[in-house]
């Protein structure tokens, strides 16, 4: 159950991991940053089946068709000297699709909004301190954020980690941590584990638990190619009008990602990335604006279906080289 937990929190963690392996790492990934500026998303995937279930009961079988998600994300630092840094940052997430009840071909009974109310807002400071304990250097992290969607504000959040290196050499590295969130269902804090090791000059093992698993390899000009698995996690706002669910619910879907990687160094500032593969959402449905389920971890209303193929392409801006 930490495992679902900690996919619930991934998005915050990541974006903690990817500084510190930006600030302290520098043979592993030459060239290719972790954490950028600017960066603009689009995914897609092709026509699939999916079935919702309340308290266990089937509660519809649809054809979901057309489905597209646009994001963008920013992370612009505001501050750095010596140990600490300051960042902001800010998410727009859109989802576009179509759905029908396969019984009887009716509209949905869950996504029956305009494609509008399907987004997500979010908007935050995080600030970084960097200091040695037992000749280890450790990442204290800490962030504040809102949220919400065109109907307006929803949720504050608080986060806190601590990650500590334990073994760093010329091509391994080897950290520890822990973060914490102020909104989760059972559990307050999620243990990470970074392990990066360098084969050679070009092929590599990238593993951040419980976010993702890669083997890397970067050519001597400027492309890089990976393949392994990752966690991703899609959520909105919106209102289902569905009987013994709140008003406003959280539509949550987090997925595992099993991929092939392409990513380009356009030039000094630019970056090309491309990913395909199969996606498999697990612990998906309605939660409460709160982040809480049904008491047991599970969702108000479970969402499944099949591993379904994507396709995704992104572009992003880095100020800094």
């Amino acid at each position: 159950m930490i495992f679902m937990v900690g996919m619930t929190t991934i998005s915050h963690a990541q974006t903690t991991v990817d500084t510190l392996k930006t600030e302290i790492r520098s043979y592993v990934a030459r060239n290719f940053s972790e954490v950028r500026t600017f960066n603009l998303y689009w995914e897609t995937s092709p026509s699939h089946d999916y079935t919702l279930k309340q308290n266990g009961s089937k509660f519809e079988k649809g054809k979901m068709r057309n489905e597209h998600t646009v994001k963008f994300a920013a992370t612009v630092p505001i501050y750095q000297k010596n140990r600490f840094s300051f960042y902001a940052n800010a998410n727009a997430n859109f989802y576009l699709f179509e759905t029908e009840n396969e019984l009887d071909g009716s509209a949905s009974s869950m996504f029956k909004d305009n494609e509008e109310s399907y987004s997500y807002f979010k908007a935050g400071v995080n600030g970084t301190y960097f200091l040695n304990v037992f000749n280890k250097p450790l990442m204290l992290s800490a962030a504040i954020s809102g949220d919400g969607w065109y109907h307006g504000f929803e949720k504050m959040e608080a986060t806190l980690t601590a990650i500590l290196m334990l073994k760093r050499t010329a091509s391994t590295n080897i950290s520890v941590g822990l973060h914490g969130t102020t909104l989760f269902d059972l559990v307050p804090a999620v243990p990470i584990v970074v392990f990066i090791h360098q084969f050679n000059p070009n092929l590599s093992v990238d593993i951040t638990l419980p976010s993702r698993t890669y083997l890397r390899y970067q050519f001597k000009n400027n492309h890089r190619v990976s393949i392994g698995s990752s966690l991703d996690r899609e959520h909105f706002y919106y209102k289902p009008n569905i009987e013994n669910i709140p008003e406003t619910t959280l539509y949550s879907k987090s997925n595992i990602k099993t991929e092939f990687v392409y990513e380009y160094i356009i030039n000094k500032h630019f970056y090309l990335i491309a990913r395909g593969g199969g996606s498999q959402p697990i612990m998906s449905g309605l939660f409460k604006t709160n982040r809480k389920g049904d008491g047991d971890g599970k969702p108000l209303l479970e969402y499944s279906q099949p591993m379904t193929p994507f396709f995704y392409l992104g572009f992003s801006y880095n100020l800094f080289k």
